[in-house]
């Protein structure tokens, strides 16, 4: 059964879906042996997941987005991660997703989106890919994002993201404030604004060990 979310911000969003999988996911031991809490087929629709203010990307993420006061991706560690969306130098790790969109195919996806969009407005085909068949069904460490597509309509960016696995207590916040400076970098280039933001997650899952805080999420509505 598929659920559906809406929110005004990504900080709604989360809330909303850390109270769904904790009252309705059911208990399954994943790849890893570890127990989790898993929804299939959530799909999240942020309507604001970006302050739409004349700032440029380097400006400080928190005022761009909407981030629970008291969450533990703040500051520059939030920062780092949003910019691995935009670079393709992978620091060390096995892949990051920025690797995967801009260098891993041999192809910068993201400036090819921005090449199409420009030549198309109305194009249904500027989307990317992070999952490589040659070598994710071999590896153990595999991009939990999936694709990614981009469309104008409205003279806005509708962006969509999709996760075959996602961490909603401990992932999903950070993932969304990536790909929402993801949008805001491309819609920049275009020069439109940045629109909602819809995050399908196939597997949506909260760990074992983060129930008790997930539940302080569901009963108080913050962590």
């Amino acid at each position: 059964m598929p659920y559906l979310i809406k929110a005004k911000n990504i900080s709604d969003a989360w809330e909303k879906l850390v109270s769904l999988v904790m009252e309705k996911g059911h208990k399954i031991k994943d790849e890893r042996g570890q127990i989790t809490k898993e929804l299939l087929n959530i799909l999240t629709i942020v309507k604001y997941p970006i302050k739409n203010y004349p700032f440029p990307i380097s400006t400080n993420k928190e005022i761009l987005l909407s981030i629970p006061k008291d969450y533990y991706w703040r500051g520059d560690k939030l920062s780092k991660y949003t910019d691995q969306f935009l670079k393709k130098d992978k620091k060390g790790f096995v892949y990051t997703y920025g690797n995967r969109l801009r260098d891993h195919f041999s192809v910068d996806q993201i400036k090819a989106i921005i090449k199409r969009l420009k030549k198309c407005k109305k194009s249904r085909r500027a989307t990317a890919v992070t999952w490589d068949p040659k070598i994710d069904f071999k590896n153990e460490e595999v991009p939990c994002m999936i694709s990614i597509d981009f469309k104008i309509r409205n003279n806005k960016l509708h962006t969509t993201g999709i996760w075959r696995s996602h961490d909603i207590y401990q992932a999903w916040l950070p993932n969304a404030a990536a790909l929402a400076i993801l949008a805001k970098y491309i819609s920049d280039k275009l020069n439109i604004k940045v629109g909602p933001l819809a995050i399908h997650s196939i597997s949506a899952h909260i760990y074992e060990y983060c129930f008790d805080d997930a539940e302080k999420v569901r009963k108080n509505g913050k962590r």
